[in-house]
């Protein structure tokens, strides 16, 4: 799963928001799903779950992403944290989602402290929600 940052990240502050599922919301009970899934794929990341961080994704995503991410969790200790979880449109098997993330380095390697606006495409992959595809944007450095 690759990241994309498309436009230059900059170094401001922000203010955090609350959590909770606004926007968009047709189905209450499959954005909520969505949010758990988004949580439990942070948490994930957070822990260094490689198996839990991958079934958060769509099938066809596991094997590079399983590479990717083992090295980068070898790398960096993050804390991810999901401050903002916005539906941007919501149907029956999609659903795409701006969602505010921080990500704090708790390591020793060099890693900035940073907000960022990701989007993301969830999809239903037979009865299960997964993430298809996420794109950073608009990285704030808060260090």
């Amino acid at each position: 799963m690759a990241t994309f940052y498309l436009s230059a990240p900059k170094a401001t502050s922000h203010t955090i928001e609350a959590n909770g599922i606004t926007g968009a919301v047709t189905n209450q009970r499959d954005a909520q799903i969505c949010f758990d899934l988004l949580e439990k794929n942070l948490t994930a990341a957070s822990n260094k779950d490689i198996e839990t961080y991958i079934d958060t994704l769509v099938s066809s995503a596991h094997e590079e992403t399983a590479q990717e991410m083992t090295t980068f969790f070898d790398t960096y200790t993050l804390a991810h944290t999901l401050l903002s979880f916005e539906i941007v449109k919501q149907e029956a098997s999609s659903m795409l989602v701006a969602a505010q993330q921080q990500t704090i380095n708790l390591g020793e390697n060099s890693y900035r402290n940073h907000i960022t606006q990701a989007h993301h495409t969830f999809v239903k992959e037979g009865a299960a929600w997964k993430i298809q595809q996420t794109v950073m944007t608009n990285t704030s450095f808060i260090d």
